[in-house]
């Protein structure tokens, strides 16, 4: 008898230990990556720096924060198209010439998303994106460089008042490949 309790206290035990382990194991998956969503309509193709056409149309985009850096990744429905790597830092006004796209509000994975009838309906009968209290912390901006050839994203994230983490994300109007 005190066996057969003896290897239950072990169970129980290695059992609370695997759960503890799963959990901190999830809890440092999410942290690891954060993804910002939204999506685009391009009126012409881009081109990434190795090449990669992205055609004139509609795309799913995220944003994924990790430890090695923010990347800018195209989806059509669950399929990657591209990933473009982004560089940090501030940039100057000569990079932004002319905008190609509005601004886009980035939403959060962490931030939950209501159900499709409650996005519909408006609270106060004011138009829906009155009703909605988004913050706008997290944006993505388009601009034709002043390269004629360079296109650039870039996605603005405010940590303070004032205060902005900017990535610049660089794309092409022509295949970069094609003149090598």
């Amino acid at each position: 008898m005190n066996g057969t309790r003896l290897l239950r206290c072990r169970q129980f035990v290695a059992g609370i230990h695997l759960i503890a382990i799963l959990a901190v194991g999830v809890g440092q998956v999410r942290a690891a990556a954060e993804v910002y969503l939204t999506e685009i309509r391009l009126d012409r193709d881009l081109y990434t720096e190795d090449g990669r056409r992205l055609d004139r149309g509609g795309f799913d985009l995220e944003v994924r924060r990790e430890e090695e850096g923010c990347s800018l990744v195209f989806l059509q429905g669950e399929e990657v198209v591209a990933t473009v790597a982004g560089q940090e830092g501030a940039e100057t006004e000569t990079d932004r010439v002319i905008p190609l796209v509005g601004t886009l509000y980035l939403r959060s994975t962490a931030v939950p998303m209501g159900t499709a009838e409650e996005r519909q309906l408006s609270k106060t009968g004011r138009p829906q994106y009155q009703d909605q209290e988004q913050n706008w912390e997290n944006t993505l901006r388009s601009f034709r460089g002043s390269e004629d050839t360079e296109v650039h994203f870039l996605f603005q994230r405010r940590r303070n008042w004032g205060d902005w983490e900017q990535v610049r994300f660089k794309l092409f109007l022509e295949d970069p490949t094609s003149n090598r």
